[in-house]
C-alpha cells in the first residue's frame, strides 16, 4: 500500500513539474496583423479559443489561433 502512495505522490510532483516547465518554456506569440506580443495568461473571448487555443490581439483585435496566425473567418 505505501508503495502505491509513494509512486503516485512521484508520480503527481514529476506531472505539475512538466507542466510548470512547458508553460515557462512556450515562446511568445505574436499577432500577425500587427506584430503586437500577447499577453502570457490568456483570456479566452469565446468557447473555440477556450477549447482549441488562441488569441484575440490586444492591439488590434484580431482573431488569432493558437500560434498566432490570424484565423480565416
Amino acid at each position: 500500500m505505501d508503495g502505491a502512495i509513494t509512486g503516485l505522490i512521484i508520480g503527481a510532483v514529476l506531472t505539475v513539474l512538466i507542466l510548470v516547465w512547458m508553460m515557462l518554456s512556450r515562446k511568445p506569440v505574436k499577432c500577425a496583423a500587427c506584430g503586437r506580443e500577447q499577453p502570457a495568461v490568456r483570456t479566452p473571448k469565446n468557447a473555440q479559443q477556450a477549447m482549441w487555443g488562441g488569441y484575440t490581439c490586444v492591439g488590434c483585435g484580431a482573431e488569432l489561433d493558437a500560434k498566432g496566425a490570424l484565423k480565416k473567418s
